[in-house]
């Protein structure tokens, strides 16, 4: 027998005011979001739940619901990322309804928005070997075309090294014009219910050109870092920096074509924790999608030296001065250990590796420093080429140098890593919940009080793919009494009555497991109202 959804009675008047906000519920009403907003509406008397439908079409078909949900306070979290969706007008539709002990009102009318980028990156300053461009909000990668070898790369941070143009041929006919397009990158974690596709993408920005001077000749030395800061002197970062050279000879005076950074933790650089991979070019950043498949024979490398090496995966057969392998960090997955390292099987197409680069990078991140007590330490080898000791035709990559004698010599660089904490307050708490009184609000104060279940929101962080929120009866000492991870920018905490106190941190997926956690904020203070009665005599 088939069960049916009784009609919804006309006395139980439909929730009103429905509108989606980033922060607070009394920001300005929005059609664009550049991130998955959170919702709210008016109050309804006697509700004692209400009902909430995400959909992609304004009839809210079966097949179009993105995401149903029910909460007791007139306010609601989507705990899931929504990829950039445009419409004419709208791409996304959302509505409710209240439930009394009762009956049921009716669905509200469908609320039109749209999730998309703010901007196209926007290019900035960068040393040579470089490309740079300007964070975009929402945003938890880039994709960069290079268009002379029409190559798409992916990438974390907001920086990436020009390799194609410069291994094997630093000739400034190839090398001294790059031209480039950026886009940002939206990674969707959690689950829509209509099966919404997991990455999707900004515009492409316009054709940037980066104007590159002839490669000196001069000895192998250190030079600028730069991510979401610049610098040629020890900082902090929050993002993942690329790292720059001067010269192209080795400490001994031999000119080198081929280069490699490495970072450490200590200033003789002997705890090495990445290893970048091998770059014909004058700077070095990391890359989702993996490093250069060098030549591994002579034919290979006639090949590269007249065009542009364009697959990505290992390196091949590369070693460190004393022989020992030298697995480049961009060949190794996050899951996995470096004996089984690599990004994706063999079978995969660029467009494939550049799409799971955004799902699962491989380990191109580093941890907190502890700036400025401690840092990272870094400097840069030549490469050489030699040919194989089972095979002479086959090609072998081996360091020049050990990274702990130029370090000693004093061709060394420091930086910090920094991560970014989740902003939680500005003037006051990002809170929206019901007032002791029953009406909705966004906290005006330092330490609000509210009714019920609150809805805390923050900014995104830079370089999280996720976050996680804890709560404590106190700040000090910390207890975690609760926790939740999340992809969007709020979440309900379901507080019992009393002062509380929560945190948020970001998560980073290409961090190892284990390590993947970033900065918490300061803790907020909060206290939950228990509900105010009110006899009336008759």
């Amino acid at each position: 027998m088939l069960a049916v959804a009784p009609a919804a009675d006309a006395a139980v008047r439909a929730p009103s005011g429905l509108r989606p906000f980033l922060l607070r519920a009394d920001e300005s009403p929005a059609r664009t979001f550049p991130r998955t907003p959170s919702f709210a509406w008016r109050p309804v008397r006697a509700a004692k739940s209400y009902e909430f439908e995400l959909a992609t079409q304004k009839n809210f078909t079966d097949s179009s619901i993105v995401w149903t949900g029910s909460a007791k306070i007139p306010t609601v979290a989507v705990p899931i990322s929504l990829p950039w969706m445009t419409g004419t007008p709208y791409a996304l539709w959302a509505r409710v309804r209240a439930v009394t002990a009762r009956s049921t009102s009716r669905w509200t009318n469908p609320y039109g928005f749209n999730t998309r980028w703010v901007q196209t990156p926007q290019a900035q300053p960068s040393n040579p070997g470089l490309v740079r461009w300007a964070p975009v909000e929402g945003a938890t990668g880039y994709n960069v075309w290079f268009l002379g070898p029409n190559k798409v790369i992916a990438t974390r941070t907001n920086v990436a090294d020009e390799r194609e143009y410069w291994t094997f041929h630093q000739n400034p006919a190839v090398t001294g014009v790059v031209r480039w397009r950026v886009r940002a990158v939206r990674t969707r974690v959690g689950t829509a219910a209509n099966g919404i596709p997991s990455v999707s993408y900004g515009p492409w920005s316009p054709v940037y050109a980066e104007l590159n001077p002839p490669l000196s000749a001069s000895t192998l030395s250190t030079s600028t870092m730069a991510s979401d800061a610049v610098s040629n002197s020890p900082a902090p970062f929050r993002l993942m920096p690329s790292l720059s050279y001067g010269g192209s000879a080795s400490g001994e005076g031999t000119a080198r074509e081929l280069y490699r950074v490495y970072i450490s933790t200590d200033v003789d650089c002997v705890n090495i924790v990445y290893r970048g991979s091998v770059v014909g070019s004058p700077a070095w950043a990391p890359r989702s999608t993996g490093a250069l498949a060098l030549p591994a024979n002579l034919d290979e490398l006639s090949k590269a030296r007249g065009g542009y090496i364009i697959t990505d995966g290992k390196q091949g057969k590369t070693f460190a001065m004393d022989n020992s392998s030298a697995l480049e960090n961009e060949s190794i997955a996050v899951s996995t250990t470096p004996s089984e390292g690599g990004i994706g099987s063999g079978s995969e197409t660029e467009a494939d590796k550049v799409e799971s680069a955004a799902l699962t990078p491989p380990k191109i991140d580093l941890w907190d420093s502890g700036w400025p007590d401690n840092r990272y330490y870094w400097t840069v080898v030549g490469v050489t080429m030699r040919a194989g000791t089972a095979d002479a035709a086959s090609i072998e990559y081996v360091d020049a140098e050990v990274p702990q004698d130029v370090c000693a010599a004093g061709r060394m660089s420091t930086f910090g890593k920094v991560s970014e904490a989740a902003v939680t307050v500005s003037g006051a708490p990002y809170i929206t919940g019901l007032s002791p009184t029953g009406t909705l609000f966004s906290a005006n104060r330092s330490r609000p009080v509210v009714y019920g279940t609150p809805l805390v929101a923050w900014k995104p962080a830079l370089g999280a793919d996720r976050y996680e929120v804890q709560w404590s009866r106190r700040a000090y000492p910390w207890k975690t009494v609760g926790k939740i991870e999340t992809p969007a920018t709020s979440a309900l905490l379901p507080l019992a009555s009393g002062a509380w106190h929560y945190r948020v941190r970001g998560i980073s997926l290409a961090l190892p497991l284990g390590g993947r956690q970033m900065s918490w904020s300061s803790p907020v203070a909060m206290r939950v109202s228990s509900p105010r009665f009110r006899i009336i005599s008759r």
